[in-house]
């Protein structure tokens, strides 16, 4: 096309459209509605070519409530005596020993909680699904589910959002389930579950109740004792390990986003109610996990456990007594690490006598940490200068064994008759 055709057309009157001829609908909202909607938190989701999914007929499939358009909930009464895997559920109602102080998620484990030996009651057990597993502000949590203790069984509610323009409704109810005095029971909740709700009280302008309740993260009493066992610790393998669960054709979690939106989009409800399904297995698993954890970490060995994390956490939330007691339970077992831990614990007891049989076992090895240790207590405590002497002239050359070796010598010279000995030493072992 020559410049000049080009310079004709642009001049050329704007055609008028016919008023009679058929308009086609924009493809989409403009861009100003779109900005809008991005702003306030809310996407109303496109209209569908079968029409609007009907809601009653869904809550009639999963036996469900319609609270208000938009929201569903499906409640049941669960029996005491009901099995999930090897647990029978009622156990979980008693009052466990963790030593995982439940804190609120804004300050886990702190100083400003120190550790209790009776957590909060009741426990409140919390999963959601998601639209979406990578977090933030676009991912809404359409599918709540709270397991509760409820006389001698459980209270099952799910909470169901159908539509994304019943948010507030749906926010308003799950709320309502979040309140005091209950301590909420998780696996990972506290670093996608609390955080993704508390940004959905956010943006619908709600104050987050989440806040109030002490929160026990199942994750993190899972992972100190079974990462050096397990190849993970996500939730499917604790509970096949521990529960005894094997969940066959559950939906997996990864599929949750698609089955909200094949209701939203074609009003599927097979997929949907799958959802609930596995939501529900979720819960169970909670309650089931909760009191074998308990009982892994007063006897971490008949779980195949790691005996010297479990003792740790014992030791590092004041109960010095169970940490002793689970490593001279499991001493056979113990490698370096875990025998020098038993031996502090001893110290730290008073029982020099036990402590000084593990470093001089350790010593016969070649354990260098030990020998420094027996260095020390003759040294100190023993009154065995030329023992003290023989243990530190065999570690490595360095600042500290010579200022050692320096302050054992003077020791030996005041006591007289010391020099001879310590010269035989020196040539026995230091091959100076």
């Amino acid at each position: 096309m020559g410049f000049e055709e080009r310079l004709r057309r642009i001049r050329a009157p704007a055609a008028v459209p016919d008023a009679n001829a058929a308009v086609s609908p924009p493809d989409g909202p403009s861009l100003t509605e779109r900005l809008r909607r991005i702003s306030t938190g809310r996407v109303t989701p496109a209209p569908v070519a079968t029409g609007t999914p009907d809601e009653s007929a869904l809550a009639v499939a999963l036996g469900a409530a319609l609270l208000c358009p938009g929201v569903l909930c499906l409640e049941r009464r669960l029996d005491p005596r009901l099995r999930h895997g090897r647990v029978l559920l009622g156990s979980s109602h008693r009052l466990v020993h963790l030593p995982w102080t439940p804190v609120p998620p804004v300050g886990w484990i702190s100083a400003a909680h120190p550790p209790t030996a009776q957590p909060l009651s009741p426990w409140l057990c919390l999963d959601t699904e998601t639209s979406g597993l990578a977090g933030g502000t676009g991912t809404w949590a359409f599918l709540t589910g709270l397991l509760r203790p409820d006389g001698a069984g459980w209270c099952l509610r799910q909470y169901l959002l159908t539509r994304l323009d019943a948010e507030s409704a749906y926010l308003e109810r799950v709320a309502a389930e979040l309140a005091p005095p209950a301590c909420l029971l998780t696996y990972n909740g506290r670093t996608f579950d609390a955080p993704l709700l508390a940004t959905r009280f956010r943006l619908a302008a709600r104050p987050d109740p989440l806040t109030a309740l002490p929160h026990l993260d199942l994750l993190a009493p899972t992972r100190r004792a079974f990462a050096r066992a397990w190849p993970d610790c996500r939730l499917a393998t604790a509970e096949s390990r521990l529960l005894g669960v094997h969940r066959d054709g559950d939906l997996p979690g990864s599929a949750a986003p698609a089955a909200w939106l094949g209701w939203l989009r074609r009003g599927e409800t097979g997929p949907l109610a799958a959802c609930l399904r596995h939501n529900r297995a979720d819960l169970l698993s909670l309650a089931g996990l909760l009191p074998v954890l308990d009982a892994v970490y007063r006897d971490p060995a008949a779980f195949g456990a790691d005996c010297r994390a479990v003792a740790a956490a014992h030791l590092a939330h004041g109960d010095q007594p169970l940490a002793l007691r689970i490593l001279t339970a499991n001493r056979r077992g113990l490698d370096a690490p875990g025998l020098h831990d038993l031996a502090r614990l001893h110290r730290r007891a008073g029982d020099w006598g036990s402590a000084l049989g593990i470093w001089q076992d350790l010593a016969a090895r070649g354990d260098l940490q030990a020998r420094a240790a027996l260095a020390r207590f003759y040294e100190h405590r023993g009154g065995d200068l030329a023992r003290a002497m023989e243990f530190t002239v065999t570690l490595p050359p360095g600042p500290e064994r010579e200022r050692r070796r320096d302050r054992l010598r003077a020791k030996l010279q005041r006591g007289g008759g010391g020099q001879q000995i310590e010269l035989s030493i020196d040539i026995r072992h230091d091959g100076v």
